[in-house]
């Protein structure tokens, strides 16, 4: 919960300043993408029936490897304002450690 609330300030910080809109329609697609997997691993965590292990491992193992395809293509980008690089740079590590929390707690379950 703690990385989703750093996100969601972020978030909030972003849209009461106008930031947001500084973003390249690129990155708030991708980071908006990320989220979604994110939703969707948390959402087969949080299912009442038994969650398949298997298909856990798969949901974040291909929302990781977006991170890394997004990191990297933002590293490759035109020079940034200092302000968007810091706000891209906040939303992909809170993303980032949300997704390793969940393989974390994944793990502890099924070890």
């Amino acid at each position: 919960m703690d990385h989703l609330r750093s996100l969601t300030r972020t978030l909030d910080y972003a849209l009461d300043s106008g930031e947001i809109q500084n973003l390249p329609a690129s990155f708030r697609t991708a980071s908006s993408s990320l989220l979604r997997r994110a939703g969707t691993t948390m959402q087969e965590i949080g299912q009442t029936s038994h969650t398949d292990s298997g298909r856990l491992d798969g949901l974040i193992d291909d929302a990781t490897a977006e991170l890394d395809r997004v990191e990297q293509q933002e590293r490759a980008a035109a020079e940034a304002t200092p302000t968007v690089h810091t706000l891209q740079g906040t939303l992909l590590t809170d993303i980032g450690r949300l997704l390793a929390e969940l393989r974390s707690g994944h793990k502890a379950l099924t070890s």
